[in-house]
């Protein structure tokens, strides 16, 4: 079983992060990027998994919300245009170089770029939380994570110009930081 609610619906570059590794899952979960900021989850099985599943053993309070559904289907329209998601790895590896550069330019501050796709994480060097306040103070919307990460997580029709933007704005952040040490 996999869990993509966060890193599947195109968020790393491909339909479902599984497909990096080349496994399929038996069940996976799917949620958040999949209603584009609707509220909507999806639990889907292969059919050997799917078949142990009778009426009424798996339910869902909201299951089958005909917008709910409405929603996720336009959202699958978008990402699986020809192009999107190709378009997803194309941003997200000039953004991983720019995160890549800023993060040997000040040791002091950032250590490592993590991630896949465009769920990215600034490992840091000083406290997480005070790279993640200088980065609000400065405009760009962050959210701290386990091991004294920065995660960045922006919308998957994102460009260059955003990329270029949300990197002056770390790069600023961290000068700022290394300044105060």
């Amino acid at each position: 079983m996999f869990d993509e609610v966060q890193c599947g619906t195109g968020r790393t570059g491909k339909l479902f992060a599984h497909e990096w590794a080349g496994v399929e899952p038996d069940i996976l979960a799917a949620a958040k990027g999949l209603g584009g900021g609707f509220p909507v989850g999806a639990c889907l099985a292969n059919e050997r998994a799917a078949a142990v599943m009778g009426a009424g053993s798996h339910g869902s309070t909201f299951g089958g919300n005909p917008l709910a559904m409405a929603v996720a289907g336009g959202v699958l329209e978008i990402i699986l245009a020809d192009g999107f998601l190709e378009g997803v790895q194309v941003i997200a590896k000039a953004f991983h170089d720019r995160l890549e550069t800023i993060t040997k330019a000040h040791p002091k501050v950032l250590s490592e770029v993590r991630g896949k796709g465009l769920m990215l994480g600034l490992k840091c060097v000083v406290d997480n939380t005070a790279l993640s306040a200088k980065l609000f103070e400065n405009g760009l919307v962050t959210v701290v994570a386990g091991d004294n990460v920065v995660r960045i997580v922006p919308p998957l029709i994102i460009d260059e110009s955003h990329v270029e933007e949300a990197a002056g704005i770390i790069e600023a952040s961290c000068a700022e930081l290394t300044e105060g040490a």
